[in-house]
C-alpha cells in the first residue's frame, strides 16, 4: 500500500513541528519524521486531501509561522526503514527513557521501555507523551486504568511497570491497534486489554485513573463521558491542546464535576490533573 509523504519545512521549528504534527493528525496523518527542515508526515495515498492540507497551513501562517510542503509517494516498506533510520530513544529527565529493540539499554533512568516504532503515533517524542509520561511517574496513580487515544500503548506500558493493575487501552487507529499489542509483548506485558474504537466503547466499568492525551476538540466533547467512569477520587489525566486551550478544558472539566489539581507544559503544549469530586 503506498503512502503520500507530506515533507513540510517550518520556521521556527519549535514549537512549529509539534503544532505541524498536531494539525495533521487531526486529518488523518498517521505518522512522521522530523527532519532538518520541519517534518515528514504520511497518509495512505488515497486519504490525502490537498485542501485540508492547505487549510491547515493556512492555520499556521496565521500563528505567524513560515510554511511550506511538497508531496511524493513512499512504498509502506520504505516507510518503517526510513522511521527505524530516525528514531532516537527518548529520554524524559532521569525518570523514563523509551527506545526501540535496535537501540541498546542505558541505566541511569527509573524506568526504561521498548516501542517499536511503526505507522502510529505515540512513541514519546511528542512533547503531550513526555508531559503525561512525566505525570504517571511523579503522581501516585491506581486503577483500573482507561488509556484512551492509546496510540502505540506507551502510557499503558508505563502504567503497567509502575505496578498499576487493570489497565485499558483504546485507540480508534488501525496501525495503533496492531502495533499496541506489539509493544505490550516487548515489555513483557500481557494483560493489557487492547480496544479499537473511541469513547462510544465505554460501558459501565469504573476507572479510578483515566488518562486522554488526544487534542482539544475530542477532549472538549468527550470529558464528560470519561466523568461517567471515573470513580470518585479518581484522577483524570489530559493532553494534546495548546496552554492557550487550557481555559475551555478547564471549563468543561469543571462543569462535569472535576477539580482541577494543577498542570505540566512543554514547548506551549499542556498536560492537565483533574480529580472527581
Amino acid at each position: 500500500m503506498a503512502h503520500a509523504v507530506l515533507a513540510i519545512a517550518v520556521s521556527p521549528q519549535e514549537p512549529g513541528r509539534d503544532i505541524v504534527i498536531s494539525e495533521l493528525t487531526d486529518i488523518g496523518f498517521e505518522g512522521f519524521l522530523e527532519t532538518d527542515e520541519g517534518v515528514d508526515a504520511y497518509i495512505e495515498e488515497a486519504e490525502l486531501d490537498l485542501d485540508a492540507v492547505k487549510e491547515v497551513l493556512s492555520r499556521i501562517r496565521d500563528a505567524e509561522f513560515e510554511v511550506s510542503y511538497s508531496t511524493s509517494v513512499a512504498e509502506e516498506k520504505n516507510w518503517n526503514e526510513e522511521w527505524e533510520k530516525n528514531f532516537d530513544p527518548v529520554e524524559i529527565k532521569d525518570l523514563c527513557r523509551i527506545r526501540a529493540p535496535f537501540h541498546e539499554p542505558r541505566s541511569g533512568f527509573k524506568l526504561e521501555i521498548v516501542i517499536m516504532p511503526k505507522m502510529s503515533f505515540g512513541t514519546g517524542h511528542h512533547a503531550t507523551t513526555s508531559l503525561m509520561t512525566e505525570y504517571l511517574m511523579t503522581t501516585k496513580v491506581e486503577g483500573p486504568l482507561l488509556d484512551m487515544g492509546s496510540g502505540t500503548a506507551v502510557l499503558a506500558i508505563v502504567a503497567h511497570k509502575l505496578g498499576v493493575k487493570d489497565i485499558t487501552a483504546i485507540d480508534i487507529d488501525d496501525w495503533a491497534f496492531e502495533n499496541a499489542p506489539e509493544n505490550c509483548e516487548l515489555n513483557d506485558i500481557d494483560d493489557i486489554v487492547i480496544l479499537q474504537g473511541d469513547a462510544s466503547l465505554l460501558g459501565k466499568k469504573k476507572f479510578n485513573t483515566v488518562l486522554a492525551n488526544i487534542n482539544r476538540n475530542v477532549l472538549l466533547e468527550d470529558i464528560p463521558k470519561y466523568v461517567d467512569v471515573l470513580n470518585t477520587n479518581g484522577q483524570l489525566f489530559v493532553s494534546g491542546f495548546y496552554s492557550e486551550d487550557l481555559n475551555m478544558i478547564r471549563d468543561v472539566a469543571q462543569k462535569a464535576g472535576l477539580i482541577f489539581n494543577g498542570n505540566l507544559e512543554k514547548n506551549n503544549w499542556v498536560s492537565a490533573r483533574f480529580i472527581k469530586q
